[in-house]
């Protein structure tokens, strides 16, 4: 048998969700509880940049939606998400489908679906451990891998490659200190290099010397986090999985938490959602969800 893994990464996320809602005065509640609202179809999913409903953007709108305490009209969303279950998905969607499982479903008799989601997920797990978005790879990529572990958690199931996957993280770290998606990728990112640190916390390794350090220095001029190492402008993805990250790591003592709140509350749109950096001005439910993300783990490190 695989060792127990005390997965708690997607628990940590909410808390920090609910936290960043909760900093929220009631006006803002209301004005970002109204902008999701109207991210919702009339078939009960979530759009985002294009009209058709999707599950990834229904994720978001969900767990916006619980940041804020937003009720949603759950026969609807129900619906919505029971017609994609049988669709021909993606490893992406299958892991927002699970994530949908949980919050829609979390008192309720599971549907039928809901117990082959783990046979369907297994489809992308890797030989040498995690997850890769093409079936039958060898070895699992970073990314993928992240998500597989919170659709454990959302499903209830342990995977048993994703201790194994540990060991593959050692080679994917450079010599910077981020880390590459996967085999054959060089490059270190902000998201990524969070999201290997994430899954080396859960899995109780240590982490690589000049990682922290890494990821400190994603910190931008203008106060939030830059994608990779040569990106002038901070966007809203690397800011909040910058900070959430080192927040659960307790390595937040280099961060210039003002600067960064500035940063944030600058990505707000009048139309009550946040776009994703300075250059785009179209809000959509994912990057309000990075938002209150990222709010929530400076809230939290501004009350420590």
């Amino acid at each position: 048998m695989p060792p127990r893994l005390q997965t708690r990464c997607g628990a940590a996320i909410q808390c920090a969700l609910n936290r960043g809602g909760a900093s929220l005065d009631v006006g803002a509640r209301d004005t970002v509880g109204a902008f999701v609202r109207s991210q919702m179809n009339a078939d009960g999913g979530f759009r985002g940049r294009a009209a058709e409903s999707d599950l990834y953007y229904t994720v978001f709108g969900l767990e916006c939606a619980r940041a804020i305490t937003l009720a949603l009209p759950l026969d609807e969303l129900r619906k919505f998400v029971e017609a994609q279950a049988p669709m021909p998905l993606d490893f992406v969607h299958l892991t927002c489908l699970a994530r949908c499982l949980e919050i829609l479903w979390p008192d309720h008799a599971k549907p039928a679906w809901g117990a082959r989601l783990p046979d369907r997920l297994k489809a992308y797990a890797c030989a040498e451990g995690g997850f890769h978005r093409k079936p039958g790879q060898r070895r699992g990529a970073v990314y993928e891998s992240f998500l597989g572990m919170l659709a454990g958690e959302s499903l209830g199931v342990e995977w048993p490659g994703l201790d194994q996957f540990g060991d593959v993280l050692g080679g994917l770290c450079q010599a910077s200190g981020g880390f590459s998606n996967g085999d054959g990728l060089w490059s270190s990112t902000t998201p990524v290099s969070a999201a290997a640190l994430l899954v080396l916390r859960e899995l109780k390794r240590p982490l690589p010397a000049r990682a922290i350090e890494w990821l400190l220095k994603r910190q931008c001029s203008h106060g939030g986090f830059a994608a990779a190492a040569l990106v002038p402008l901070p966007d809203l993805l690397s800011t909040a999985t910058g900070l959430h990250a080192l927040n659960c790591l307790g390595a937040m003592h280099g961060v210039k938490l003002d600067a960064c709140f500035e940063f944030v509350t600058g990505c707000w749109s009048e139309a009550g959602g946040f776009h994703a950096h300075a250059l785009d001005r179209t809000p959509d439910c994912e990057y309000t969800f990075y938002a209150l993300l990222a709010l929530g783990n400076l809230v939290a490190e501004s009350a420590a």
